[in-house]
């Protein structure tokens, strides 16, 4: 048996998670068709959305990268330097309210943590992902895209994708055509 003479990696399908409702793949940078579900219509600044329960599959990749569009409203403008948070609860569970860190309940809805405790503490218990730093575009209603805001390991099969709109006062756009977030594997192969 010949010893390998390199290892490749090789570009899995995407997680592609946007809104059911309006989310267009093409109007959306062509980042991918949706396959799960989050709807951050008019995401008000210091607010939190959380996804549907996320599956990763039996046979997880080792390393995702993740990349986002994000469309603003035009008034209040986003400020260059603020941010989009992201962060996963993971769950051992496939069943969407089962076994969730941080309180999360693994259904497109609202994120404000455990119902006694606060925002803030609550996402300390999750797995932070990245931010994506924004730039002041919005007087021209360009999306903003970072196709590499972070690369991670998927600590357990599901997960549940929590986007934080850290903003002073900005909104995200009042409909989810070009917004969308997305889990590219990255599947490592020994080639002989």
């Amino acid at each position: 048996m010949a010893l390998p003479d390199s290892v490749k990696i090789v570009i899995g399908t995407a997680i592609v998670v946007a809104d059911t409702t309006d989310h267009g793949p093409a109007t959306a940078n062509n980042l991918g068709t949706r396959t799960d579900q989050i709807d951050c219509t008019d995401l008000v600044a210091g607010a939190a959305r959380q996804s549907a329960q996320l599956d990763f599959t039996a046979n997880i990749d080792v390393e995702y990268v993740l990349s986002a569009a994000i469309e603003w409203e035009v008034t209040p403008e986003i400020a260059a330097g603020e941010t989009v948070d992201f962060y996963m609860a993971w769950s051992n569970s496939g069943t969407a309210a089962t076994a969730n860190s941080g309180g999360a309940s693994g259904s497109d809805s609202a994120y404000t943590g455990y119902s006694a405790g606060t925002l803030a503490a609550s996402l300390r218990q999750l797995d932070y992902l990245g931010s994506m730093v924004q730039d002041n575009v919005i007087t021209t209603d360009q999306t903003q895209i970072d196709m590499a805001i972070a690369t991670f390991t998927p600590r357990m099969r599901y997960g549940t994708l929590v986007v934080v709109n850290s903003a002073a006062s900005a909104a995200f756009h009042s409909d989810m055509v070009e917004t969308s977030f997305v889990f590219t594997p990255l599947t490592t192969q020994i080639q002989d």
